[in-house]
């Protein structure tokens, strides 16, 4: 799992001399809102309209990523990519538009501002999802009632 972290390249180490600058290419990425409630941490995938919860932000987090490759395996071996994205509703795209623009005014201010919700990104590798997928296969199970 990519969480956009760059990494340092010998182009940006030789060209900024005054700054450490990293980059990382991957092939896509998923706009997270994060927010707590009642102690619990909720992780929202704005593309593909899935939450996932966990008691830490780093759980929830990792609970969605797990849930966002399970759902692009499925998505791949039925052959349906309709499967993949479902945004969720536009506010929570406003929601995380507008977390990303504090934290970034926050950066330029030098000050940490507390927020409700942090505005982050999942980056996911072609071949990362891809292999990940290869291990997932899904069945039907039969009906059982009771």
């Amino acid at each position: 799992m990519g969480r956009c972290a760059p990494q340092e390249t010998n182009e940006t180490k030789n060209e900024l001399n005054w700054t450490k600058m990293a980059t990382h290419i991957y092939d896509f990425q998923i706009k997270v809102l994060i927010s707590n409630e009642d102690g619990e941490f909720i992780a929202h995938a704005l593309e593909m309209d899935i939450v996932a919860y966990g008691k830490t932000e780093k759980e929830a987090v990792m609970e969605l990523t797990n849930l966002i490759h399970n759902q692009i395996s499925f998505a791949l071996e039925k052959g349906e990519d309709h499967l993949m994205l479902r945004n969720a509703p536009s506010e929570y795209l406003t929601q995380w538009e507008k977390a990303h623009t504090d934290a970034l005014k926050g950066i330029a201010k030098e000050k940490s501002a507390k927020m409700k919700v942090r505005a982050v990104s999942i980056c996911f590798t072609k071949q990362e999802v891809l292999k990940r997928s290869q291990k997932n296969v899904f069945e039907q199970s039969p009906l059982v009632c009771a």
